[in-house]
């Protein structure tokens, strides 16, 4: 038996669905046409300016098919390419119009239909194009058409004097509604996508959050058990140090394994205190140049194989801090360590209205679809680490009005920058 080869069903796509109701809408319109066409032929059994209806007919049915074979292809739909969709709409109701009477024809409101669709679907510009070129199409028709027999019983092949006031009031209505439809139809199209957009950027915030509080209960939890074991084994360690016959070896080996319990101890205690802290909101005010330099040495000290270089000029702005983002640039750092760079250079820049500070290293650089992700409540990280403590460092800064943006960079590496804004009144205290 030949294996089943299953196939990857395609993500679902708003616009080429959009197209593929346009597509719907012309050939129920075409269907009326045809209708139309065959009552002609059945009931007034008049023959006469049929060639140029058949033909419109049969060439939008041509464009209607090949368009549906089109919706079948991975290819994405762009905006141009519906509006060119709305265009033939206009040209092909055009072409239809004149061979069947113009504006006489009642189906002369169609024009209303493709002004409808792009004024929901389409950016303004592109609206205003498909008005503009529904209107001139319609008043054109109100001039340039060929009699038919069903809809201008009365006309004659000489029709230079216009058309009547009816068909005039018609054409008013049409440029009042067409007026109406491109104004505020867009305006409520454009409110809706926004709301669209706040309502997925909320979720995705709560969706964060949440994941943010997990990690912080489970941090809160580990450091919480992690105090008794750390306890005994002190005691332990001071037990043995007791010990008279404690050889010189084994004594330095205790003094250096007690050194480390304290510094596990110190670090267990200041998770706490940096949790009880971002929880009270408490900043302090420090510049860019020495928070950078401060943390790039603390982080170094547990980095001894990392070459590293610091550049910030003198008088860097104020920021204000908490211990999250100690934390935040700490994980930068470490992301560019583990990237396998040699080296890491670290530099801050600043204008007048926020401060930035550049992390570059010279590793294999992001995948771009890693890059696509920042921000998102969940990242996927690969073995380079980029995972939840990116996540939580975005977050972290982005509580304080900043940002975190990574660069894959063309001579190789990649660029992480942590932007944060001045603070503008501690910069007009030190300047006073």
């Amino acid at each position: 038996m030949k294996p089943t080869q299953t196939r990857t069903p395609r993500a679902y796509s708003p616009s080429l669905d959009n197209l593929r109701n346009l597509l719907i809408i012309r050939s129920l319109a075409l269907l009326g046409q045809t209708g139309v066409l065959a009552y002609v032929l059945l009931v007034s059994r008049t023959t006469a300016s049929l060639v140029g209806v058949t033909i419109s007919l049969a060439a939008l049915a041509l464009l209607t098919i090949a368009s549906l074979w089109r919706t079948t292809r991975p290819w994405p739909v762009a905006d141009n390419e519906f509006l060119a969709q709305l265009v033939v709409d206009v040209l092909g109701w055009t072409s239809l119009m004149y061979f069947s009477g113009g504006a006489n024809n009642p189906f002369v409101s169609y024009y209303i239909v493709p002004l409808v669709i792009a004024a929901v679907v389409l950016p303004w510009r592109h609206t205003w194009i498909i008005a503009g070129a529904s209107l001139l199409a319609y008043s054109l028709l109100l001039y340039f058409y060929v009699p038919f027999p069903l809809f201008t019983p009365h006309a004659a092949m000489g029709h230079g004097d216009g058309a009547n006031v009816h068909i005039l009031g018609m054409w008013f209505n049409f440029l009042f509604s067409a007026g109406l439809i491109t104004y505020f139809v867009v305006r409520m199209a454009s409110t809706l996508r926004q709301q669209e957009v706040l309502a997925v950027t909320q979720r995705e915030d709560r969706l964060r959050d949440d994941q943010i509080m997990a990690v912080a209960g489970l941090a809160a939890g580990t450091a919480h058990e992690l105090g008794t074991p750390l306890s005994t084994m002190t005691v332990l360690v001071d037990e043995m140090l007791q010990d008279p016959e404690l050889s010189a070896q084994a004594r330095q080996d205790c003094e250096l394994l007690k050194a480390q319990l304290r510094h596990c101890k110190s670090t267990l205690s200041g998770l706490s205190r940096t949790a009880e802290l971002s929880s009270t909101q408490h900043t302090q005010p420090m510049a860019a140049g020495d928070f950078a330099r401060q943390t790039l040495e603390r982080w170094a000290v547990r980095r001894p194989g990392v070459i590293y270089s610091f550049e910030c000029a003198e008088n860097s702005p104020v920021l204000e801090l908490d211990p999250t983002m100690t934390q935040a640039l700490e994980n930068l750092l470490n992301n560019a360590a583990d990237s396998g760079s040699e080296k890491i250079a670290l530099s801050v820049h600043w204008n007048a209205h926020e401060a930035s500070i550049r992390v570059r290293d010279w590793g294999p650089g992001i995948r771009v679809e890693l890059l696509e992700q920042l921000g998102k409540p969940i990242i996927h990280a690969d073995k380079a680490g980029l995972g939840i403590g990116l996540m939580l460092s975005q977050a972290s800064v982005q509580r304080h009005g900043g940002r975190i943006e990574l660069r894959n960079l063309r001579e190789g590496g990649t660029l992480a920058i942590l932007t944060l804004p001045v603070n503008t009144a501690a910069e007009n205290g030190t300047q006073q």
